[in-house]
């Protein structure tokens, strides 16, 4: 039988009140259906109706047969008028039966029933009571007033059992209808039946009250939850605890379906506690003196056990014990846990899986269900992709308490499932099935205070702008069979419009990768590749290639690792720098240049060497790759020696500018600055040349580890932990850095540097502001470029010795 509109038994009731001659009044409570999971006490039907109207997250629920009550298109809405509190009861009578019945004052004026047709009344008697028949088209609906109250049910047997007195006369009960009153809408629960899982639930409480707020982006509660008297139930577990502050969200991935945690300050008494709610003699011996939080993490392919430590070195001390190295995985080491079952064995019913594999993330103490998720674990932590750096997690922890007794996480759509619980069997798949990508997080937090619980309950929307600002995800890993060589670089692939990657490992094999890790070619070089590979459309077809010298060969690729011809160019004397390749007026025409010792050939797309470029050798070895620089209309190539000479040369390689002073250079490539060339000296004196040769120099009071680089207008230096960008100083954390990364991507620029011994990645842009999510985890200097989507960024970067990881930045 489908949800009843009871708009027909409040018409019918309208048609009978004049007749009856009932003077004794009863209160709403006393109505209330024996066995009802949920109760709502409403104060102002009017505005209740309109706030479920306008609230986004229950019109998710819009096509369920619940919300049928409330729906614009439930004829109810347009017709009761109620002028005080109304209570609208809510049970599971079987499998595929929920049984709804409102209750409220009967009062003249409740119902406008000028529009209703084709109503059919039957008035049925039985046992001395008498209730209503309503009937039209498929649907039928039940009522009766009793003591000036009206009863409307969508079950004849619900309503004959009211009217028989058999109704909710649980004490508890009474003693919760009557603690909170001051809400527009309070909700109360029996939460004998409170949800961890799909599978499991515990005898919680014996009725749960909540005053509720609906706007329009959220939902939030506060209550109390209360034990029974006479019941021994799963909220006296933590009787004469200190409810703790949380620290579980740095660790829960965002990508986690659920998680309960739950918090302790006596370990001994909790234990004990949890031994007698068990009925277990004596749990195995466990010393957890040192925690003061334990979650449950449930993930798609397992779950994860997190002991969050006040003293990691005693913690260590007992999980010692037990461990047998495994593996590692990025810089973490993974061992085997002898006890698997132990937290399953103490824990239960908060915790149901054996965990055989542990590992440590600074004072949590992880134990999971197999590798792979102790894996998926560690890449969130070291990521930062985990709920803490969130806004819907920052914006929810604002209506919840800091310090806490038991929290329940509902992420990934799993709110519908929590609000499943209360129906049947059905309707419980109907509601489950209701997906809510907009409300990433809901959370439902007990607080213990004497012999009962403060609740917070929060579910809010997170809008596109916050889903969308500066979110981290790893897009794919990639393990190689041997170490990485260099550094690994995007290929753009011409049939999918997506990046590939390609890499060399040290057996000089250079590799192509899509971006989901699948191999698409191998070809063995002779030796490593000098600097990086480096893209380009040699058919100006749009159809990319990748060129790139060893010591001795000039490669150019397609994108299936086939050579093309009049290419490779061998070489009898060694290549000493790696290509140099110009595109002067960006239309395709490339010149690739190739440096040996003092000497330079430059040729064309053909093969062919360029005849027109006269500079051929230098007085002294060349001491970096020649380069070309654009300022205003003229092109500059500049080709630095090993005796200090800088050659600034035109495109056929006569000397364009003459410079007479002598540099000592560093490894700091040559750029240009405000129409001059920059020369940051071995001794780190900034030298700055201008177009007619003359030289301004500047002293530079920086560190061994300075780095200065420029594009366009763009000026980024590092200076040991110091990086500016545009003047804007941002001081990084203390340790070792890669070089500075430009990168302009959509006409926006970014700029990356790494930091190698906690490897951690940093991308800035260029108003020194860090993108939300990082850092992220890596070992070598990262790569940006254009995803596939248009709001989409791709980093590349490496993990492990093997490993290269790809990151999605939206």
């Amino acid at each position: 039988m489908r949800t009843v509109y009871l708009l027909y038994l409040l018409i019918i009731s309208f048609l009978v009140s004049s007749c009856t001659s009932e003077t004794k009044k009863g209160e709403l409570i006393d109505y209330i259906p024996e066995g009802a999971l949920v109760v709502l006490r409403i104060n102002h039907f009017e505005n209740f109706k309109s706030d479920i109207k306008n609230n986004g997250l229950l019109s998710k629920f819009s096509t369920t047969n619940p919300y049928s009550y409330f729906s614009e298109d439930a004829l109810l809405l347009h017709n009761l008028h109620p002028d005080s509190k109304s209570l609208l009861a809510i049970n599971t009578l079987n499998d595929s039966v929920t049984a709804y019945t409102f209750i409220s004052r009967e009062t003249e004026g409740m119902f406008v029933a000028d529009s209703i047709q084709d109503l059919k009344v039957e008035t049925l008697a039985y046992d001395d009571i008498s209730l209503q028949r309503v009937t039209s088209a498929n649907q039928i609906a039940f009522f009766a007033t009793k003591d000036s109250v009206f009863i409307a049910s969508s079950s004849q047997k619900v309503l004959q059992d009211i009217l028989k007195g058999n109704t909710e006369k649980d004490e508890t009960l009474k003693k919760a209808f009557d603690l909170k009153k001051e809400g527009e809408v309070s909700v109360l629960l029996k939460s004998n039946h409170v949800p961890l899982s799909d599978s499991t639930a515990i005898n919680f409480s014996s009725w749960t009250v909540l005053d509720a707020t609906i706007v329009p982006d959220a939902i939030r509660a506060t209550g109390v939850s209360m034990a029974s008297d006479t019941i021994s139930q799963f909220i006296d577990v933590f009787k004469g605890q200190n409810p703790q502050q949380s620290g579980l969200a740095n660790i829960i991935p965002t990508d986690a379906k659920s998680v309960v945690s739950f918090t302790f300050s006596d370990w001994e008494k909790i234990r004990s506690s949890f031994e007698q709610f068990n009925g277990a003699s004596e749990t195995a011996r466990l010393d957890l003196e040192s925690i003061s939080e334990i979650g449950n993490i449930s993930l798609k392919e397992g779950n994860a056990i997190v002991l969050r430590s006040i003293d990691p070195m005693l913690t260590q001390e007992w999980v010692n014990r037990y461990l047998t190295e495994r593996t590692s995985f990025r810089e973490t080491t993974i061992y085997d846990f002898e006890k698997p079952g132990i937290f399953k064995t103490i824990f239960s019913p908060l915790i149901t899986s054996e965990t055989p594999v542990t590992f440590q993330l600074d004072n949590f103490f992880v134990f999971t269900t197999s590798e792979e998720i102790a894996n998926q674990m560690i890449i969130a932590y070291k990521n930062n992709d985990c709920i803490h750096k969130t806004s819907y997690y920052n914006e929810a922890t604002v209506n919840l308490s800091s310090g806490y007794s038991l929290q329940i996480y509902k992420m990934k759509g799993e709110i519908s499932k929590g609000i499943a619980s209360f129906f049947n069997s059905t309707t419980k798949e109907e509601i489950a099935s209701v997906s809510l990508p907009d409300y990433p997080l809901g959370i439902l937090q007990f607080t213990y205070d004497r012999d009962f619980a403060h609740i917070n309950i929060y579910a809010g929307e997170a809008s596109s702008e916050k889903q969308i600002s500066g979110t981290v995800s790893e897009k794919a890993t990639i393990q190689l069979e041997h170490e990485i060589l260099g550094e690994p670089i995007f290929f753009s692939n011409h049939r999918t419009n997506e990046k590939d990657i390609i890499v060399q490992d040290v057996t000089n094999s250079l590799h192509l990768y899509t971006a989901s890790g699948k191999k698409l070619w191998t070809k063995k070089l002779e030796s490593p590749i000098l600097g990086t590979v480096q893209e380009i459309d040699l058919l100006r077809n749009g159809r990319k290639q990748i060129a790139f010298t060893t010591s001795n060969t000039f490669y150019v690729l397609d994108r299936n690792g086939k050579e093309v011809t009049p290419f490779p160019i061998k070489f009898k004397d060694k290549v000493t720098q790696p290509l140099a390749v110009f595109d002067y007026d960006n239309n395709r025409n490339y010149r690739f240049v190739i440096t040996q010792g003092k000497e330079i050939y430059m040729y064309d797309s053909k093969g062919k060497s360029v005849s027109g470029f006269t500079f051929k050798k230098a007085t002294s070895p060349i001491v970096a790759t020649p380069q070309h620089i654009r300022m205003g209309n003229k092109d500059y190539i500049i080709v630095p020696e090993e005796n200090g000479t800088l050659n600034i040369l035109s495109r056929v390689g006569k000397s364009r500018v003459s410079v007479s002073e002598k540099f000592e250079f560093s490894n700091v490539p040559i750029t240009n600055e405000s129409n001059t060339f920059v020369v940051i000296t071995k001794g780190f004196s900034k030298k700055s040349i201008s177009q007619n040769g003359k030289v301004a120099s500047q002293k530079l009071n920086v560190s061994s580890n300075y780095w200065f680089t420029t594009s366009g207008s763009l000026k980024v230096t590092l200076d040991d932990n110091l990086l500016r960008i545009n003047g804007n100083l941002i001081e990084l954390p203390f340790g070792i850095y890669t070089n500075p990364r430009i990168f302009i991507e959509n006409s926006t620029s970014y700029i990356s540097v790494t930091e190698t011994q906690e490897n951690k990645v940093f991308v800035y842009n260029k108003s020194g502001q860090l993108l939300e999510g990082f850092p992220v985890y890596g070992s070598t200097g990262a790569r940006v470029e254009n995803g596939t989507k248009k709001s989409q960024l791709l980093l590349l970067t490496t993990g492990s010795e093997k490993e290269i990881i790809l990151y999605s930045i939206n």
